[in-house]
């Protein structure tokens, strides 16, 4: 499996960065995980930078938006398990993402309906792609 996280902003909380970085070591026996910082600003801007990075991908894109859809953690991990590419994420910056970047995405998924810093988010998403993954395989992590 390939993953490849598009994320606005640097993690600069040292905790949710090892937090992190502890996810992403437990997927690579599983999965390759690629994450791409965008320097963040006015979110058109960043909006710029993330088309720019999805310029001619293949992959399937999720983007991360309080609008999108909510899934459990089972139905995460069934439709993860279906995608048969590289899987692309995209994590907006604090001020959301622009709109022709939501429009990009092949799926619009919410990680809550309550709003989160993008660190916590980036932590999140890697923790639930972590939980994905051990479904997907019959491991022993969701209960």
């Amino acid at each position: 499996m390939l993953l490849k996280i598009i994320a606005v902003g640097k993690m600069k909380d040292r905790a949710l960065s090892s937090h992190v970085q502890t996810y992403v070591t437990r997927l690579s026996p599983y999965a390759k995980v690629e994450i791409v910082e965008i320097r963040d600003g006015a979110p058109e801007n960043e909006g710029a930078k993330i088309l720019e990075q999805l310029d001619g991908e293949k992959g399937y894109v999720i983007v991360l938006s309080e609008e999108g859809v909510e899934v459990t953690s089972k139905e995460f991990s069934a439709k993860l398990m279906g995608i048969d590419r590289k899987i692309v994420l995209v994590i907006g910056g604090p001020y959301g993402l622009a709109e022709a970047v939501k429009k990009r995405g092949d799926w619009l998924l919410s990680l809550s309906r309550m709003t989160f810093t993008h660190e916590m988010a980036r932590y999140l998403l890697l923790e639930q792609l972590y939980r994905a993954v051990m479904i997907g395989k019959g491991k022993n992590y969701h209960n």
